[in-house]
């Protein structure tokens, strides 16, 4: 069996502990270990952790081994021992092959397929870039892609489904899958050791480069000078590049302006939260990948959620977990009652008003005793501006238009001239005591 063959395998034993145990504890105790090797004769899979600890992973094992014998029965189709090591053990001579050999992938999960993506309005044409991107290993006119959005609504999962589907069927390419925290603590390491001419080599010798949450590097002059070059190298070598960010290029702040147009000189795609019919499709697929038969009480407590938590997929999983790990200990089965049960914080601080651009204006000119329309004009009188700028800064912060959007709303103001606005108010937040007392106040009205 190849490592790569034993690695998959074993990935669908920790799909199965999702099942039968909580996901923090499989993702705690047994998501760490790598299968390095197995040993028929002695019937076991021996593992190795990138940090050591392999007594404190080997006493996890032992405590939920019976958890983990029927995983792998049915992963395997066999019961084996299971013994994490600091030293890989030498082939047994009966045992059906060489040392494994090293993949040239990592840093994927498993998990994220394009299998196990729900498609949605919200995030269609993302989705289809990446098919294409994925199909063909490379795409001019989507160079680099850009995905952006707020977190939790499938950025990663999307860059994840893209390399590995590269790997499986571009065996040949040489994928690098890094995030942006990851990129600049091994520029870092190549400064102090003096070799970053193997750092460079690292990334612009790939055939395709996944950058994750790219809006991190501002203010890292260095790692974004190393960025610029690398990017040039992979763009010119008609090499693929993925991006993740929280926000278009145009509106990354501390980042320069030859690295942002560079992010959205292919195409830039916004991923959207996702609307109630693609949020129950994510919780009937959550269930399904648990074993949960969509019983009618199941259905009506995957309903009951999907209305409440609204923001993102990653809330959504959390929510459906808590539920049914909740279901499990207690022995008790999934409804309604039950996830009001486990989910009052969730479903006590649901909001009743739906906050709009609209909202926060009306909110904020009562407050400042000035009118909705003069904030919207040219007026440029400090007792207008002042106003306006707060009124930018809370749409910016609790609401998901963009800086173009946000120009409309504001007599049809360049998306600089609103950048500057709420830069002001962010800058000034950093001393003004008072500020931050006011616009915790006008929050408080437009939550009511």
């Amino acid at each position: 069996m190849t490592k790569a063959e034993l690695k998959e395998k074993w990935n669908v034993v920790l799909d199965l502990l999702y099942t039968s145990m909580e996901r923090l504890k499989v993702d705690t105790f047994f998501r760490p270990l790598t299968p390095v090797k197995l040993s028929e004769k002695k019937e076991t899979i021996y593992f190795k952790t990138a940090g050591g600890n392999s007594k404190l992973y080997q006493t996890n094992i032992n405590n939920y081994a019976e958890s983990l014998a029927e995983a792998c029965r049915k992963s395997f189709g066999k019961v084996y021992k299971l013994e994490v090591v600091d030293i890989e053990p030498p082939d047994d001579e009966e045992d059906d092959g060489s040392p494994i050999p090293e993949e040239k992938s990592y840093g994927f999960n498993p998990r994220y397929t394009f299998e196990s993506f729900v498609q949605g309005p919200n995030n269609q044409l993302a989705l289809a870039a990446c098919l294409a991107i994925a199909d063909k290993g490379y795409v001019k006119e989507y160079n680099p892609l850009f995905l952006y959005s707020g977190p939790g609504l499938g950025k990663t999962h999307l860059m994840h489904a893209v390399g590995q589907y590269i790997i499986k069927h571009f065996p040949k390419k040489r994928v690098m899958y890094v995030s942006s925290e990851a990129f600049t603590n091994e520029l870092v390491t190549s400064i102090q050791e003096k070799s970053t001419d193997k750092f460079r080599n690292k990334y612009r010798k790939v055939d395709v480069l996944l950058f994750d949450d790219v809006q991190f590097i501002s203010g890292k002059s260095a790692t974004q000078e190393e960025l610029f070059h690398t990017f040039n190298d992979l763009y010119n070598a008609r090499k693929q590049i993925i991006f993740t960010s929280d926000k278009p290029p145009q509106e990354l702040v501390g980042i320069p302006e030859r690295l942002t147009s560079r992010f959205g000189q292919g195409l830039p795609v916004d991923i959207q939260a996702p609307e109630y019919e693609t949020r129950v499709a994510i919780l009937k697929n959550l269930a399904i990948l648990s074993e949960v038969e969509l019983t009618p009480e199941v259905n009506g407590m995957l309903d009951l959620i999907a209305q409440n938590v609204t923001t993102n997929i990653r809330d959504l999983e959390g929510a459906f977990t808590r539920v049914h790990a909740t279901s499990q200990l207690l022995g008790s089965p999934m409804n309604k009652d039950l996830a009001k049960m486990v989910l009052t914080d969730i479903f006590n601080n649901t909001k009743t008003r739906e906050i709009t651009p609209d909202i926060i204006k009306k909110e904020v000119s009562k407050y400042f005793g000035v009118k909705v329309s003069d904030m919207e004009s040219a007026n440029r009188s400090k007792n207008v501006a002042f106003p306006r700028q707060v009124a930018i800064y809370l749409i910016r912060e609790h609401t998901n238009y963009s800086l173009p959007q946000m120009g409309k709303l504001f007599g049809g103001r360049d998306h600089t001239t609103i950048r500057h606005s709420y830069e002001k108010i962010v800058e000034e937040l950093k001393t003004d005591k008072e500020l931050q007392e006011t616009i915790d106040t006008i929050y408080r009205q437009i939550e009511e």
